[in-house]
């Protein structure tokens, strides 16, 4: 089955190196991009008028907290992911199943991963791909339990320090062995999140405690309390953690103070964006879109480079190809415009100056799946989308 999109004024690739695209089409086949010659599209089952909007790869979140199917017990949301979609969010990656009840140790721990893990490994609400499954660190935890999350399949660590176990050298040698076996690791910052007694055994996970850990991920580095100007300073280092990632339920002030550390160090290939979604911040549907408008409008980051931080560069960063606009990816699609109403002539110009772009259409695997964000305002033109009967 072929899609085409047409009348397309730009297009963001996702690609940190090369985050334009000059093309007016996308041809897609079978769930994957296909050609950028509207001339392959020789029996097209869907065809998509941009009308002279911009076509981007879908997002990514680096940092949720999922369950179980589109639930989430700390807000008692439903629907939350279907509705990040809505936000142009295609993917999304466990940093621990947090809330989920009876974690007592690392067995439970181990079980309650693999549940999530096998729960989400076919697409789930709205075609997202939701990468479940990020066992967390326990006092009890030993190799052998990283070991069997990564022969199922699994391939994150939940945030080191949420667990009961809130030794950094412990913690560092299991992140070691994860990571020698290819796993990504997360590691939280500041203040514990743990409202349990194991809290007070360590309450704060400094730059240093990061330093001994090694993560591939020093996680919300602007968490709302609390990380120092020199510890962010520190994680920024060339000798720091691999990404250092920035949340909307986070400080502005500390996310900017990450963005330009990164930057002024030629390293914005290390930043990664997420949420932190589903916490006592609420369920964020537009936290990405927020974020990239952030960055892009008060750190002068321009929005292609943004747009690709917050997609293919997060997939990346998880081992996954996909998130990009380049033949052969998955077809996971954002159509996007300056809200109706808006001064801005153009999504990307809307990013720029910190708007939230009205999505016209999402697509995941070659199929559309919004018309017509329900959570961002509307988009100023509306794709025409003709589906063959």
């Amino acid at each position: 089955m072929q899609l085409l999109l047409h009348n397309i004024d730009r297009v963001l690739t996702g690609r940190f190196e090369a985050p334009a695209l000059d093309a007016d089409a996308i041809v897609v086949e079978d769930g994957r991009i296909a050609s950028f010659d509207a001339a392959a599209a020789t029996d097209p089952g869907t065809v998509i008028d941009c009308k002279q909007m911009t076509v981007a790869p879908g997002l990514v979140d680096t940092h949720v907290h999922p369950t179980l199917g589109d639930y989430a017990p700390k807000q008692q949301s439903v629907g939350w992911l279907e509705r990040m979609v809505h936000g142009g969010v295609t993917r999304v990656f466990s940093a621990g199943e947090v809330h989920v009840t009876g974690r007592s140790g690392a067995e439970s721990a181990l079980a309650i991963a693999l549940a999530a893990h096998y729960s989400y490994r076919k697409p789930q609400p709205s075609g997202m791909k939701v990468h479940g499954g990020a066992m967390l660190l326990e006092s009890d935890t030993e190799p052998g339990h990283i070991d069997r999350a990564r022969a199922a399949g699994m391939g994150i660590i939940g945030e080191v320090g949420i667990g009961s176990l809130k030794d950094p050298a412990r913690s560092g040698e299991l992140s070691a062995h994860a990571r020698a076996l290819g796993m990504v690791v997360h590691m939280h910052c500041g203040c514990t999140s743990d409202r349990g007694p194991g809290g007070d055994e360590h309450p704060h996970f400094s730059a240093e405690d990061v330093m001994v850990v090694q993560p591939t991920i020093a996680s919300h580095a602007n968490t709302f309390a609390s990380l120092s100007d020199s510890d962010i300073d520190r994680l920024c280092a060339d000798d720091g953690p691999p990404h250092v990632e920035v949340v909307q339920a986070g400080g502005t002030r500390s996310m900017l103070r990450v963005v330009e550390g990164l930057a002024e160090r030629g390293s914005l290939d290390r930043l990664l964006i997420g949420t932190d979604t589903p916490t006592g911040y609420g369920v964020a549907s537009l936290g990405v879109l927020k974020t990239i408008g952030d960055v892009c409008s008060m750190a002068d980051v321009a929005p292609e480079l943004g747009w690709a931080i917050a997609s293919g560069q997060g997939a990346r960063a998880f081992g996954v190809a996909g998130n990009v606009i380049e033949v052969g990816a998955p077809a996971d699609l954002v159509v996007m415009d300056a809200s109706l109403g808006s001064v801005c002539d153009s999504a990307v110009d809307a990013i720029a100056a910190g708007e939230f772009p009205g999505i016209a259409a999402v697509i995941t695997d070659g199929r559309v799946r919004v018309e017509g964000s329900l959570c961002t305002l509307r988009s100023r033109r509306v794709a025409g989308i003709e589906t063959a009967r």
